[in-house]
């Protein structure tokens, strides 16, 4: 019995959202969650995963800087087309990676109105949460940030990604 690409596909999609949910729901850090999701199907150097460590919350839990989910995402994407160290002089391939970075971007500012921890915090839940503030942190869980609000962010960010691999002739570490 032959199973279909299509079935492969939408299996894998469904295994790196689950990957990305439930890490962000247990471990926190949308960044380094992120990369994850996409290092259990793909292969991702284990460097990256650390390498996202200050990435999320808005750049070190400041919500001011740019979402952890779109950091974790340029950061695999860049792993993926970006240039290499022995291709510096290359100044072309500079650019390689920019038409999937600026796809997934925008797609992170479709679903959720902006691209900062702190705008994508207001769509989820109406306002935005210093995570670095203990009483305003804890309102934060409370509201359901890492049992299902950013963990579903995550999950989301893992699929469009993994759907620019594979729709980008990414091999899969799965056996198709």
């Amino acid at each position: 019995m032959t199973i279909k690409p299509e079935l492969d596909r939408e299996k894998l999609l469904k295994d790196v959202y689950q990957r990305g949910f439930e890490m962000e729901q247990r471990y926190y850090g949308c960044a380094q969650c992120v990369v994850a999701s996409i290092q259990d199907f793909f292969p991702v150097p284990d460097n990256l995963f650390k390498a996202a460590t200050s990435f999320s919350g808005g750049l070190a839990s400041s919500i001011e800087g740019p979402c952890g989910a779109l950091t974790g995402g340029v950061i695999i994407l860049s792993h993926f087309f970006g240039r290499s160290r022995e291709d510096c002089a290359n100044i072309g391939l500079l650019r390689r990676p920019g038409p999937f970075v600026r796809r997934y971007w925008e797609r992170i500012i479709k679903e959720y109105g902006g691209d900062t921890c702190r705008a994508v915090q207001e769509h989820l839940f109406g306002k935005a949460f210093h995570f670095l503030d203990n009483d305003e942190y804890a309102e934060y869980e409370a509201l359901g940030g890492h049992s299902q609000k950013c963990s579903d962010v995550v999950g989301r960010a893992g699929v469009w990604l993994a759907e620019i691999l594979l729709d980008n002739n990414v091999p899969s570490l799965r056996k198709q």
